[in-house]
């Protein structure tokens, strides 16, 4: 998915000095007045910027630089790129774990700034609902066990922000039955499965790209059923948990849960979720 930004450009023209004359653009270039060649309007030479994925995707007129910086917020260079003759399109990866902040882009001809606008890469999350994956299995990654389906957790995490980021860690507490456990975080498990996985592994991290929706999928059986068992008598028939969901840009999201345990005989219990008000 691209995610479209407004930009402020500057466009510098080499030679000439121009006073009295300020113009603010948003997003894609605006028409030159044909009868000053000399005065193009900004945004010209770098018509667009937009994030798609985990790149910022940049177009340029043709012909008009042979360089293009990109600056991070603290000034340092983040990226160059060469511009060949005739190329009017190129990308700059952005990843999921750069400072975020306001970025600017410098197109350059001859070692000389022509144009420079910037963009504002920052994540904004949000956890939007926790599901148990038994009463979902549909929404399940393909190849999960009946197992998984029946112990597993499917959370909804939404990137309204400009910039994408990475789910690092999930990690349950409370009352569930089977939390997650201090040894997690020693070991370094993420608990979030890994859908490039043939073997129910855990993932490094899961990309959040910006203006998207991101089903996560536990890693750590916190519903197992056996579990519930166990937790039916000692829990009571309402408890209380969180899930916790870490990022790359160091920054915890939380949602509270009410759980119920609702025994059916000594050998079997069913739970129930709900979002705590």
């Amino acid at each position: 998915m691209t995610r479209k930004q407004n930009t402020r450009h500057r466009r510098i023209v080499l030679g000439s000095i121009l006073t009295g004359i300020s113009t603010a653009l948003a997003g894609c270039s605006a028409l030159s007045d044909p009868s000053d060649d000399e005065s193009p309007s900004d945004g010209d030479v770098i018509q667009s910027v937009d994030v798609d994925g985990l790149e910022l995707v940049i177009d340029l007129e043709r012909e008009a630089i042979d360089q293009l910086n990109v600056v991070a917020p603290s000034g340092e260079l983040f990226a160059k790129r060469t511009i060949e003759s005739g190329v009017s399109h190129t990308t700059v990866k952005v990843g999921t774990d750069y400072p975020p902040g306001e970025y600017e882009l410098l197109g350059l001809s001859d070692d000389e700034t022509v144009e420079t606008t910037t963009v504002t890469l920052e994540p904004d999350l949000e956890l939007t609902e926790l599901r148990l994956a038994r009463e979902y299995p549909e929404e399940m990654y393909e190849g999960a066990s009946d197992f998984s389906t029946e112990a597993e957790g499917i959370l909804t995490v939404t990137n309204r922000g400009t910039g994408p980021t990475a789910a690092t860690t999930l990690r349950f507490e409370g009352d569930v039955p089977f939390p997650s456990h201090d040894s997690f975080d020693e070991a370094g498990e993420s608990g979030i499965h890994d859908p490039e996985s043939d073997f129910g592994a855990d993932a490094e991290s899961i990309a959040l790209p910006a203006g998207e929706t991101v089903l996560i999928y536990s890693n750590t059986l916190p519903f197992s059923p056996a579990s519930t068992r166990s937790k039916c008598d000692s829990i009571g028939r309402n408890g209380q948990f969180t899930v916790r969901l870490s990022t790359s840009h160091a920054r915890d999201l939380t949602l509270d849960y009410i759980i119920h345990y609702l025994g059916t005989t000594p050998d079997d219990c069913e739970i129930e979720i709900e979002r705590a008000s």
